[in-house]
């Protein structure tokens, strides 16, 4: 008897061990699952941000050289490799099916590699066609607007500079509203936009606060012939000149009609624009044409372009100002485009510039020569080299 009640806590702790391994292999188990479960939802949350999430990227490396110094297209008899030469990283976030965000971070050569944000916005589309963004655009003023920067998506080494420099301001701070009508075989979008921007150029000594900036747009595409037309003004404040002329709370308009053809081998690409300013800042009026065929990974092309002002009476009286606001000028290019690899596109490009009648042309370094009663330079020759890719 006594020993069966010594015999008995063993008996029971033996009676009890399957239960407790049971106990402790169901406890691992169930951790083991909690641990897959976690990792399956990990996951599935970095594979949704993946999906949600796209990446690209463009870049140009740019040799550009004159025959002068008289600075057309910011090109000297010197070898420059930072005029033209920029890098561009653009995300795009798919925050929902219709809604998402796009940052653009941009390096200029010409502004020392320093980063900037081009494009910061939230855009959402509708069911019915309608979409709107806000938040840090591009100013749709051009047919090149939106890549104005993309120099692959370009056919020539640049756009002509005689119709896109005569807005100095390519992005604004503000919303748009745009609306894209299906028609049979083509579409037609409306886009109204409003905003605000500022220019500080120390080297064309802008120091410009653009207010109220609004303007309306409207393009239509067959994807093969494509024409648009755009309205915009601005309220300017500040000064041009470095402080020399004080613009207070002037009105800038600015008008612009285009066109463009592609079937494939033929392109064509047209511009007509003008700007008209209250006061004695310049009105103009400036156009281009380019032409190209290609041929297999070649195309060459062939583009003219001309730039006026078209208020010179409002400051024949003022000979300083004159000299400073009065443009005209005749730009006629031949280049090759070589799309030399899958996204990889190299272009070669000879500008020449000439027929400025009594103005400097439009360029930076043609200074007036008081005692020859001229300007320094009547014509400028750039070349250039250029390769663009995106990734």
């Amino acid at each position: 008897m006594k020993f069966n009640l010594k015999a008995l806590p063993l008996a029971i702790s033996v009676a009890m061990l399957p239960a407790y391994v049971a106990a402790e292999e169901t406890s691992d188990e169930k951790i083991a699952k909690l641990e897959q479960q976690v990792q399956s939802l990990q996951k599935s949350q970095t594979e949704s941000l993946t999906e949600r999430f796209r990446f690209n990227g463009f870049i140009s490396a740019a040799y550009v050289s004159s025959d002068n110094s008289a600075g057309y297209n910011g090109a000297t008899t010197s070898a420059d490799f930072s005029e033209d030469s920029k890098m561009g990283f653009q995300g795009t976030f798919n925050i929902s099916n219709q809604t998402t965000a796009v940052m653009q971070l941009m390096m200029r050569g010409s502004n020392d590699w320093e980063v900037e944000a081009e494009w910061a916005y939230l855009a959402h589309s509708f069911d019915n066609g309608v979409k709107i963004r806000g938040g840090k655009l591009r100013v749709p003023l051009f047919m090149y607007s939106d890549y104005l920067d993309v120099g692959y998506a370009q056919p020539f080494a640049r756009p002509p500079s005689e119709v896109y420099s005569q807005v100095p301001f390519s992005s604004y701070t503000g919303g748009d509203i745009a609306y894209d009508y299906e028609l049979e075989d083509s579409t037609l979008t409306i886009q109204a936009f409003g905003g605000e921007s500022d220019v500080n150029d120390e080297d064309e000594g802008l120091d410009l606060e653009l207010s109220n900036v609004m303007g309306i747009n409207a393009s239509w595409t067959d994807l093969t012939w494509t024409f648009r037309a755009v309205y915009g003004q601005t309220e300017l404040d500040g000064s041009v000149g470095a402080g020399t002329v004080v613009v207070d709370k002037e009105t800038a308009a600015f008008t612009g009609l285009g066109g463009s053809y592609d079937d494939g081998n033929w392109i064509a690409v047209a511009e007509w624009t003008t700007v008209e300013i209250d006061g004695v800042l310049a009105d103009s009026e400036s156009a281009y044409l380019t032409l190209g065929y290609r041929i297999n990974e070649f195309t060459p092309y062939a583009t003219v372009a001309y730039l006026k002002t078209t208020d010179e009476d409002e400051r024949s009286s003022i000979p300083p100002l004159a000299y400073a606001f009065d443009e005209e000028r005749m730009a006629y290019s031949l280049g090759l485009r070589w799309d030399a690899i899958e996204n990889v596109a190299v272009k070669f490009d000879v500008t020449y510039a000439t027929d400025f009648g009594d103005t400097h042309g439009g360029l930076s370094n043609n200074n007036f020569n008081p005692l020859t009663g001229k300007f320094m330079y009547d014509d400028s020759m750039v070349y250039t080299v250029k390769f663009d890719a995106v990734f």
